[in-house]
């Protein structure tokens, strides 16, 4: 992927009026790693997060004492948790499938040893 802007397949490209700046994200530069590092740092997060409150409803369900109302309230935290889980799984497949719509490599932002 050369560049996202001002060029058409087949090689065509479009001339910019005077005073337009004119390029694109190229692969490998500053821009493409800033995305990256953005979305890697917005997945790693979620994730992070979403584990968090799993265990900490877990630990409030374990010392509730019985509570009906506490354990309730477990529930629910878990219960968003893991549907929050399903949105961060979902949006990292809508990520990558756009991505590689537009001729990227959908998995530029997983990173392997």
């Amino acid at each position: 992927m050369k560049s996202l802007s001002l060029s058409l397949p087949g090689g065509y490209n479009i001339q910019p009026p005077a005073g337009v700046p004119t390029g694109g994200l190229e692969t490998g530069e500053a821009g493409e790693k800033i995305i990256q590092f953005g979305i890697e740092a917005i997945f790693t997060i979620s994730l992070i997060l979403v584990v968090i409150f799993i265990i900490i409803s877990g630990i409030q369900w374990i010392v509730s004492g019985g509570d009906k109302e506490k354990i309730q309230k477990a529930k629910g935290r878990i219960t968003y948790s893991v549907v929050g889980l399903l949105v961060i799984i979902g949006a990292f497949f809508i990520v990558s499938t756009l991505i590689s719509l537009f001729g990227g490599n959908p998995s530029f932002f997983l990173k392997t040893p």
